[in-house]
């Protein structure tokens, strides 16, 4: 992946500012700098394994270490990656040298959430060691880890046709579906793209005995150039969600009153 810079310099200042989970790696050790370093001398071990040779127990331990690893950063510290959007660049750091410690843990929470940030681990002209998009770092946040492998969200992209005798039940996300900071970038982001007036819902269907869930924006095809261009809209919104969630986009009335301003 190529990683290219598109921030003005002042906005790299800002980013370059003392954020409250930074410490130094001096004596006497902040409290749990100590175990954070393990995580790191482990993250360091895993990411030196070949990729052939990476399995499931390697993936587990790997995105057990990450959260509380002690990174250093690059410079600048936020970069735009080959989809656009902007990522932190966190690296391991030299052995034996002092450095200034960024653990995504404490990040997420500070201003990574909210500002809109992903996490690139070790930006390479052909390959970064990992990518963590924003959607990554809220599933962490929301359920404790960046993946979620069972959800009540569609397994792909729910129908966007609602069959007129489908029982649903139609709602707003809940704060730990959806927080607040979220709904403002993804209002933020639709707006830039041209879509005035954003508004979602949250869609729960029941087929038999199995009830799923989809997030419903008012936006369809209509509003585009093409279909294409539709479709690429509603992919790059997910970078934004966990992976697991499932979205779909309606016309503004087809539930009245349902939908509600981002």
């Amino acid at each position: 992946m190529g990683l290219f810079d598109i921030f003005k310099k002042n906005e790299t200042e800002k980013a370059a500012q003392p954020v409250s989970p930074t410490a130094q790696a001096a004596n006497p050790l902040p409290e749990g700098y100590a175990e954070s370093l393990e995580k790191t001398e482990r993250i360091a071990a895993l990411i030196a394994v070949p990729s052939s040779a990476r399995d499931e127990k390697w993936l587990e331990q790997f995105l057990s270490d990450l959260p509380g690893a002690s990174f250093s950063c690059g410079t600048p510290q936020v970069i735009a990656g080959a989809d656009g959007f902007p990522y932190f660049q966190l690296l391991l750091p030299e052995p034996g040298a002092e450095f200034q410690s960024f653990v995504i843990d404490k990040m997420m929470e500070d201003f990574l959430l909210e500002r809109g940030f992903g996490v690139v681990i070790n930006p390479k002209e052909e390959q970064p060691d990992w990518v963590l998009t924003y959607g990554d770092l809220l599933n962490l946040r929301l359920n404790g880890s960046f993946y979620s492998a069972e959800s009540a969200f569609n397994s792909h992209m729910g129908s966007e046709i609602v069959a007129e005798k489908e029982e649903v039940l139609i709602g707003q996300p809940s704060e730990h579906i959806l927080p607040a900071q979220t709904r403002k970038l993804l209002k933020d982001f639709f707006e830039l793209n041209g879509i005035l007036a954003p508004k979602m819902l949250l869609l729960m269907r029941k087929k038999g005995e199995e009830t799923t869930q989809d997030l419903a924006f008012n936006i369809i095809p209509e509003q585009f150039e093409s279909e294409e261009h539709y479709r690429n809209m509603m992919q790059t919104v997910t970078w934004y969600l966990p992976r697991h969630y499932s979205i779909i986009g309606l016309k503004d009335d087809v539930f009245e009153n349902g939908f509600m301003p981002l």
